[in-house]
């Protein structure tokens, strides 16, 4: 009778056991599901480590399209050249909790208050226009890089404005020049070297129809008297070491860590000078 009892009850204990097996694994298993309908699989990419800089908005990326809203008087409009629409005014919100990503994004709703109202004159006179006014974004390991791009004009010929902003996540701050090179694979022994030769190779891509009068007899185009491909391109290369010197050298790194520099090129003809986006092997 007692050996009875005591498989009875061993049963009872077996099949409680089972049954409480049997809940907690459908409890974690219901939990585990209902956590994973919450993962935004949109941000597969970001960025999720505690050692990065915090956000201003968690539910948003590093950079999106700023939100701000547009005053203007007309959806679209048409010049002598072409139609300009409202909706292609856009400008980034960087979404970094920083003094830096901070005044990033003071500076760059006042570009947006200036394209607002460019466009709003074009929209009465019909001959100024916004040519462009938007942005790329890059992130290498933990650096982040905005480029917005901002260009009016009331001719044929723009010359747009970049306006550059570098910022390491882990602090918020801004990377300069030398961090920015360092993690392109560059050092300070070889930096200037592939910047020359990087200038160099795209001014001569801008003047190759240029010819000297001294050499070439053909009709064509010259370039000014007493000068040729080096004035220029010394002018462009002394541009490029002062905007260093007085730190105003505009910098980023594109994809796969691509260096990028904007250089103000000399030219013998037009406006002479002017900003160009300069890639730096």
């Amino acid at each position: 009778m007692d050996n009875e009892r005591r498989n009875i009850g061993l049963y009872i204990i077996v099949v409680i056991l089972m049954v409480l097996f049997v809940v907690f694994g459908c409890y974690a298993f219901y939990n585990k599901s209902h956590n994973n309908k919450n993962v935004d699989t949109s941000k597969v990419n970001e960025k999720n480590d505690s050692n990065l800089v915090s956000k201003i908005d968690n539910t948003k990326d590093w950079v999106y399209d700023a939100e701000y809203q547009k005053d203007v008087d007309a959806d679209y409009y048409s010049t002598y050249y072409e139609k300009y629409y409202a909706k292609d005014i856009v400008v980034p919100y960087i979404n970094v909790n920083s003094a830096y990503g901070e005044n990033a994004n003071k500076d760059i709703k006042k570009v947006f208050d200036s394209a607002i109202k460019t466009y709003n004159d074009g929209v009465k006179d019909k001959e100024t226009f916004v040519d462009e006014c938007n942005y790329k974004k890059y992130i290498n390991d933990d650096s982040l890089s905005v480029v917005l791009t901002y260009g009016v004009g009331a001719t044929d010929v723009v010359q747009p404005q970049y306006y550059i902003y570098n910022i390491d996540l882990k602090t918020g701050n801004k990377l300069s020049y030398e961090e920015i090179y360092k993690i392109a694979g560059l050092n300070s022994s070889n930096i200037e070297e592939k910047v020359i030769g990087a200038i160099t190779k795209v001014l001569e891509e801008e003047l190759k129809d240029l010819k000297n009068p001294e050499i070439d007899t053909d009709d064509g185009q010259y370039y000014p008297e007493e000068t040729n491909f080096d004035t220029y391109n010394n002018k462009s290369i002394d541009n490029y070491k002062k905007s260093v010197n007085n730190n105003t050298l505009k910098y980023f790194l594109s994809s796969n860590k691509k260096l990028n520099i904007v250089v103000k090129l000399s030219v013998p003809a037009g406006i002479e000078e002017f900003d160009t986006i300069i890639s730096v092997n």
